[in-house]
């Protein structure tokens, strides 16, 4: 796959059966949704598309989960969801960036696009000091986040959940 094939993009309503569909194979295979915001809690699709718009707006209450720029990675050809991005602003700033893509799209270097790209949108919104951390066990991963760049920086445990940590600048 071509990265010019791929498109970063808000959620929209227009997606939610792709969004139906991605949740449904994390659950199937029982893998984490990270940066998926509440994914898992949203059986609806439209509600869940309805969640993240609220949280986009900078007045966005704690209520439901605070501030947090949710993204799509989106093939333009079909409209197909590979994964989704999300950046979390008054997070530690640890666990500020998630990602995830879906299993059945793994392997083609579309983790490494995505973080790329919002590596970009970061440095546009005036953004210097940014980390990013996985677990140790997740080579995947920190493959990407190496070759994007990242630095390992500190090991830490953060509620139990061993994690390496890495400057992305």
């Amino acid at each position: 796959m071509m990265n010019d094939d791929l498109i970063l993009t808000e959620p929209d309503e227009k997606y939610a059966e792709e969004v139906r569909t991605y949740r449904q194979e994390f659950i199937d295979i029982g893998d984490h949704m990270d940066g998926c915001g509440a994914l898992r809690t949203f059986e609806d699709p439209f509600e869940y598309i309805d969640n993240c718009q609220k949280r986009m707006q900078e007045d966005a209450a704690k209520e439901i989960g605070g501030r947090a720029d949710q993204f799509l990675c989106i093939r333009k050809e079909d409209n197909h969801l590979i994964g989704m991005m999300q950046y979390r602003y008054g997070a530690d700033p640890k666990f500020q960036i998630g990602y995830s893509v879906r299993p059945s799209d793994r392997g083609n270097g579309c983790a490494k696009w995505m973080l790329q790209k919002l590596l970009e949108w970061l440095e546009e919104q005036g953004k210097t000091e940014i980390t990013i951390a996985c677990e140790p066990s997740n080579v995947a991963s920190e493959h990407v986040i190496l070759s994007c760049g990242g630095k390992l920086i500190e090991n830490c445990n953060y509620k139990g959940i061993e994690l390496n940590v890495y400057r992305m600048n």
